[in-house]
């Protein structure tokens, strides 16, 4: 549904001002929607919401909603967050830690470890989706207009370097992790990130 939204927006360049306007909140609340019934996690909710906000923001004329949507999406993604500023470092620390040791093991033994093998860090998939959350939310710091919430994710947004690990080993790092929840719960995943 968020998609559709998205591809309305685009294809409303030249509609109306009330109907860009529908398609976005159709897209925000089908968002919201996904979040609240657990069919997406709320870093995905909150990535959607913003790239829905963020090609809204494209059109030649901008849908009149944006400014108060952008603020709304930003203390949504914020109040989501579970981890301090320097509890996410040691986890981005943590993290860079287990990606060395895993490609130690890879060059030694010729086989990345198990998942029986790797602590469990829950502080490490908060991580990865604030981090994902900050990626959507980029493009779109520039129309906060409530000055506290600005401030806000301008902290986040200096930390966020700080996090770096790569896109290759945090995928890894979540794929090894989301293989063992599958095989603990006996759930069947997407065979493409086994």
């Amino acid at each position: 549904m968020v998609d559709s939204a998205g591809s309305e927006l685009a294809r409303f360049s030249r509609a109306t001002p009330d109907e860009r306007a529908r398609a976005l909140r159709f897209g925000l609340d089908a968002a919201r929607f996904a979040v609240v019934t657990g069919d997406l996690s709320t870093a995905s909710g909150v990535a959607l919401t913003a790239r829905l906000l963020e090609r809204a923001a494209l059109l030649e004329e901008p849908v009149d909603l944006i400014s108060g949507e952008v603020d709304s999406v930003f203390e949504w993604a914020l109040d989501a967050i579970p981890l301090s500023p320097e509890a996410a470092l040691a986890a981005a620390e943590r993290r860079r830690e287990e990606a060395r040791t895993l490609e130690a093991s890879v060059h030694r033994a010729g086989a990345p470890p198990t998942q029986d093998e790797l602590p469990e860090d829950q502080e490490i998939v908060h991580l990865v989706e604030l981090e994902e959350m900050l990626r959507a939310l980029g493009p779109l710091a520039r129309l906060i207009v409530d000055r506290d919430l600005r401030a806000r994710a301008e902290v986040w947004f200096a930390y966020e370097e700080r996090f770096d690990l790569g896109d290759a080993a945090s995928a890894a790092v979540m794929r090894r992790w989301k293989k063992g929840e599958r095989s603990r719960t006996g759930a069947q995943g997407d065979p493409s990130t086994q």
